[in-house]
């Protein structure tokens, strides 16, 4: 609920810091996937898929650079949030109390951060998967890893919703 809450100070955990580090070698990775592969491809590329994984937009094979920029992007400004903004900015489905603060700040903190990697993991996915059907080969079809990935970014929260709500507040 939107109000003041305690301001006691969560920070990442040592593994928050770590996942946030495999979050910017996947970041990294992106580019270099791109940039490995870049000059074997053909010109025009899968760059839009329908729910069945089959390629159904084409476009220029520099249309693959947008993919790892905006992946980018997006890690750089989630990253800022979890280090940068203090927990009890955000807020929270239940009610925050002196004494659940610490858990609740904690969950809201690996939230962002598993949201992050799993953004970061579907780009460089989707990536993976137009390079793929670029060069022919058919018989690696990523779009199943795509949906789960997505199901990931669409329940995580809900969860973790779920979890806040079963925090005692006194």
């Amino acid at each position: 609920m939107l109000g003041t809450h305690p301001k006691i100070d969560v920070k990442p955990t040592k593994t928050d810091r770590v996942l946030m580090r495999i979050g910017w070698i996947l970041v990294g990775l992106h580019f270099i996937v791109i940039g490995v592969f870049y000059f074997d491809l053909p010109n025009t590329i899968p760059i839009h898929f329908n729910l069945k994984g089959k390629a159904d937009g084409f476009g220029n094979k520099t249309n693959l650079w947008a993919l790892p920029i905006l992946s980018l992007g997006t890690y750089y400004v989630l990253w800022l949030l979890t280090i940068r903004m203090k927990p009890w900015n955000y807020n929270y489905p239940t009610k925050v109390t002196e004494k659940n603060a610490p858990v609740l700040y904690a969950l809201s903190i690996r939230m962002l951060v598993w949201l992050n990697i799993a953004t970061a993991l579907v780009f460089l996915v989707v990536s993976l998967h137009s390079i793929l059907l670029a060069i022919t080969v058919q018989s690696i079809n990523l779009s199943w890893l795509i949906i789960y990935l997505m199901g990931f970014l669409t329940l995580y929260p809900f969860i973790l919703i779920y979890k806040m709500f079963q925090i005692p507040k006194t």
